[in-house]
Parts: structure tokens; C-alpha cells; sequence
């Protein structure tokens, strides 16, 4: 994990590598759903089924983002490929096959601000390619862990990736003993005011 290679290799081959030529599963009536949902604090997990990284990361999901404002200069921090990136809930759409929400019952609303705030301190932080915890650099679920300094969230760092350590992964924030899951993509079911794909 500390050669060149290995480095290449995560950042730039892998995050490339997806298995279809066709669009994600996701369509712009769930996006209006979801818009209607999540609020700035929210905890975004997803998973795109046709992409390498959904065999290479264990456990439902592959990565994790955390939603820092809506209609605003950025919406959504992760660490990606692009290191520290700043986007919006739209890219995770076209990008994912299948998004969940979660909100913590144990952030109120002043310490969702000051979480929000961590979060954004992070903004030159680099990919940590090694899965280590500390700010020195971060992956994805990593950048919401920190950024709850009092350690709020009940997550655990099982080992889910059996590299050797302490690790807290996409699912490992799904499975939180204090998260509500408030949307997942996958349960919305089509009604007569959405568009259809013609057959």
C-alpha cells in the first residue's frame, strides 16, 4: 500500500473502471424526492453496482458523502479520486445506482452546524490511499467521522476490510446504532407522475 503503483493504481485506474457503457440506475423523479428529504447534516451512502470498486470495498456500499448545504456554493464534501471535492447532490445521482440518507438522532441542530463547519475545515485534505484514521489525510466515511469531533455517531471500527486496523467504512456508517435511514432510492416505487422508460 506504500508503493507508487498502489497509489497509481487507487487514484487514478480504479475509480475509472466501471463494467457497463450504459447511465446509472438512478432517474430524475428519485432526485426530486431525495431533494425533498435530506438536509444540510445529512450522511450520504451509495453504491454504484456496475463500477470495480463494488467488488473491492466490502460491506452494501462503496462510498459515503456528507451533505454541507443545499442551493449553496457546495452541497456535498468526499473524498474521492479529486481528493477534498466539493459537489452537489446531482453528482451523486449520476454517479450512484443506489443513494441512502441517514440523519444522526444524536446531532441536534447546533452541533450539526459545528459538524458541518469540521467538515468543510477539511477542504485541503488528500486521499488517504492507506485507510488509516487520522487527519493527516482521509477517505470517504472518514471525512464524516472526523468531522464528528465529540463522537456522537455509535459506529464501530470493526476491521471490515481486513487491512489489519481499525476502519470505518460506508456501511459501518449505515449500520450506526443512532442513524435513521430517511430515504433510500431503492424503496421509491414509480407512481402515474413520474416518467416511465418506454419499453
Amino acid at each position: 500500500m506504500q508503493t507508487k503503483f498502489y497509489w497509481w493504481m487507487t487514484m487514478r485506474v480504479i475509480p475509472h473502471i466501471r463494467f457497463s457503457m450504459y447511465y446509472t440506475d438512478l432517474r430524475g423523479w428519485k432526485y426530486h424526492r431525495f431533494r425533498k428529504l435530506v438536509k444540510p447534516g445529512d450522511i450520504v451512502v451509495c453504491i454504484d453496482y456496475k463500477k470495480l470498486t463494488k467488488f473491492l470495498v466490502p460491506g452494501e456500499f462503496t462510498h459515503a458523502a456528507f451533505v454541507v448545504g443545499l442551493d449553496s456554493e457546495w452541497e456535498v464534501s468526499e473524498m474521492t479520486h479529486l481528493d477534498y471535492t466539493r459537489s452537489h447532490t446531482v453528482d451523486l445521482f449520476r454517479e450512484n445506482d443506489r443513494i441512502v440518507v441517514l440523519r444522526c438522532r444524536d446531532w441536534d441542530e447546533e452541533y450539526t452546524a459545528k459538524v458541518i463547519e469540521n467538515c468543510k475545515s477539511f477542504k485541503n485534505a488528500k486521499y488517504d490511499t492507506d485507510f488509516r484514521l487520522g487527519i493527516k489525510a482521509l477517505y470517504c466515511s472518514e471525512l464524516v467521522y472526523l468531522s464528528d469531533s465529540e463522537k456522537r455517531l455509535q459506529v464501530s471500527l470493526d476491521d471490515l476490510g481486513g487491512i489489519g486496523r481499525e476502519y470505518i467504512s460506508p456501511t459501518g456508517l449505515y449500520k450506526a446504532k443512532n442513524v435513521d435511514v430517511i430515504w433510500d432510492s431503492r424503496d421509491e416505487a414509480c407512481t402515474d407522475t413520474c416518467t416511465i422508460e418506454h419499453k
